[in-house]
């Protein structure tokens, strides 16, 4: 849940500075035993004295994200449900727990643990950003669109670049494309060198016609070391379209360079052989 000791309130009550101290001290140590617990140096523990039951769930919840990066799913499912034992309806436990059910392919019980950690706090935009990605994926445009919505204008959203992001690649799942290049507008403002960011408004404004703007834009992206396949073959598209046929040639050729095999230069082969081009 929120704490009411936030920063930008003015000077913190003594008990919010005596908690934030505390709260220290526990990461630290939090960060000690994750460490021996992950390397088998030390068991989980059970009845660790001075520990309280927030204490707890935030280390079985730390302890199981830690297994997920290592792909150990089963001790990872082992902690959360430690976690939420202890603490059923709280919001990073469930959050975490619904990331894992997404690793797992259980999709109906991540979207319960996703209701659930939104439910308990309304402010987690880590679990909207996350949801909305998960509902645009699944083709609930409308649903996911309106989880980063959410996260996008919850005014404590540190990184509403990200929710900026997510929703714009929403937008342009959905056809949309003039209010995702709104979204990507913004969140460049924030972010102008993300490669990411700078790539998806490239996509949205090739889909509308504006074929300059997409050249721009991935001259942005390759500039600033974000060559992709995916990138070099919207290039190919992109001076195509604007009669550039010996630079789409170009991309063409670092395209297959780079990638051979791949399923972009599959695609490439099509385009080129509809005009005649090798």
């Amino acid at each position: 849940m929120r704490t009411t000791c936030r920063r930008g309130s003015g000077s913190n009550p003594p008990q919010c500075e005596a908690r934030q101290d505390r709260v220290v001290r526990t990461k630290h140590l939090a960060s000690l035993l994750l460490i021996l617990v992950i390397n088998g140096c030390a068991p989980i523990w059970e009845d660790e004295p001075g520990w309280d039951s927030e204490q707890r769930v935030e280390l079985y919840t730390r302890l199981g994200l830690e297994y997920m990066a290592q792909n150990r799913l089963a001790s990872a499912l082992e902690a959360m449900n430690d976690a939420l034992a202890i603490a059923p309806d709280d919001s990073t436990a469930n959050h975490a727990m619904a990331l894992l059910k997404l690793r797992l392919g259980e999709k109906p019980d991540a979207e319960t643990h996703f209701d659930r950690a939104l439910v308990s706090d309304p402010g987690n935009v880590g679990a909207r950003n996350d949801y909305g990605g998960y509902l645009c994926e699944q083709g609930k445009w409308a649903d996911g669109a309106k989880q980063f919505e959410a996260a996008r204008d919850d005014p404590f959203n540190t990184e509403s670049y990200v929710s900026q992001y997510g929703l714009g690649v929403c937008l342009v799942g959905a056809g949309r494309f003039r209010a995702a290049q709104d979204q990507f507008r913004a969140a460049l403002v924030a972010e102008p060198e993300s490669t990411a960011v700078l790539y998806q408004s490239a996509r949205a404004s090739f889909q509308l016609e504006e074929y300059l703007s997409a050249r721009a834009f991935l001259e942005r992206m390759f500039g600033a070391g974000g060559v992709t396949a995916d990138s070099l073959l919207l290039a190919v598209r992109t001076e195509r379209k604007l009669g550039a046929d010996d630079l789409a040639k170009e991309y063409a050729a670092r395209l297959r360079s780079a990638y051979p095999g791949s399923e972009q230069v599959q695609q490439l082969n099509v385009l080129m052989s509809k005009s005649g081009n090798g």
